[in-house]
């Protein structure tokens, strides 16, 4: 008599990154960073060119009766929203940039991609200068909102002329930041002196502007982070390519605008809120890979995280450095965004 082998069933073994999956190691990073951005929020409100002590500080934020009308002020009035400001646009520019690096799957793809900082600037510029009485004050940053989002319509709709490609997407953002580039140095070039003066405060990232109002539009658009992270298992099967997502049934032609257009919404509404902060959106998904590896379930609040701390630390910083005069975060921030961008350069090459 035969001897039948009964072949058993293969077990499905899921794709790693599919379910959330945490370490010790990524609880205590979250809580290193958590302790951190603490840290530095309560050095930012104690610190600039008028010091104030803990004391004064925990006062005018629980009984703000019981200091000086001038120490309530500069805080709920002129640091505070600084610092929610950074917080909120560092940590959404960060989390955008999960995004288009895992859409793209490039490690170099940054928010700015999309042509949603180019766009924004140049709606900005062209309120500013040629049209300065055209809106309120604070509707430009709805303005700047609205540009942004339109020029990264476009960019995708020309990058899916043939079928939607990463590869093509980075390109026509290249092209149509570089096209919007030049128009706005032609207004900075022959627009009226004080209101390019105006303008480039804006451009250079400067926080010093903020106030509660700019502050809630962003933190409606803000919701778009928490959104993100409910799509870590579809990040993590587009990292791994097209027909990998298919197989498990994340349909690529369906997620991938939904990514895009999520992380459109947070760069333009931080970049209409504080201006460019470049690097940003580059480094502070990096860094966070360093901890966590590409697991977006935890990379993305992480990325947040440092996100938000870099853009403190660089106003905080900008603000101390020269004081009383202050430099904007955006340039703190290339200071030392730029070093790190060569020495990715040079690790990638290697």
């Amino acid at each position: 008599m035969r001897n039948l082998t009964i072949n058993r069933p293969m077990s499905w073994q899921p794709v790693p990154g599919m379910v959330l999956s945490t370490r010790p190691s990524d609880i205590g990073w979250l809580l290193v960073f958590s302790c951190l951005l603490l840290l530095v929020v309560v050095w930012s409100v104690s610190t600039g060119s008028y010091g104030l002590d803990l004391s004064k500080v925990i006062h005018a934020l629980l009984t703000p009766e019981q200091v000086s009308e001038r120490q309530a002020n500069l805080i709920w009035e002129l640091r505070l929203p600084r610092i929610v400001a950074a917080v909120l646009c560092g940590a959404a520019l960060s989390i955008a940039g999960v995004i288009m690096q895992a859409i793209t799957r490039n490690p170099l793809a940054s928010p700015g991609l999309t042509g949603v900082e180019s766009g924004a600037s140049v709606t900005l510029l062209m309120l500013l200068i040629i049209l300065p009485n055209a809106l309120p004050h604070y509707f430009l940053p709805v303005a700047a909102l609205v540009g942004g989002g339109a020029v990264a319509l476009l960019v995708y709709l020309l990058a899916s002329v043939q079928g939607f490609s990463p590869l093509r997407l980075i390109l026509v953002g290249v092209g149509i930041t570089a096209l919007l580039s030049s128009f706005s140095d032609l207004l900075i070039t022959y627009g009226d002196i004080e209101r390019v003066e105006s303008a480039l405060i804006w451009l250079s990232g400067s926080l010093h502007q903020v106030t509660w109002p700019d502050i809630h539009v962003m933190a409606w658009w803000s919701i778009a982070g928490l959104l993100v992270w409910s799509t870590f298992r579809t990040l993590n099967l587009l990292r791994l390519g097209d027909a990998v997502a298919l197989s498990r049934g994340v349909n690529p032609k369906v997620m991938i605008p939904v990514l895009l257009l999520l992380a459109v919404s947070l760069t333009s509404a931080a970049v209409a809120t504080v201006g460019t902060l470049s690097f940003v959106g580059l480094m502070a998904p990096h860094i966070a890979r360093r901890f966590c590896g590409d697991r977006h379930g935890v990379l993305i609040p992480l990325a947040g995280m440092i996100g938000a701390l870099m853009v403190l630390l660089g106003d905080t910083l900008g603000r101390i450095i020269f004081a009383p005069l202050q430099l904007p975060s955006g340039l703190v921030i290339v200071m030392i965004g730029a070093p790190y961008f060569v020495f990715l350069m040079r690790k990638m090459r290697h």
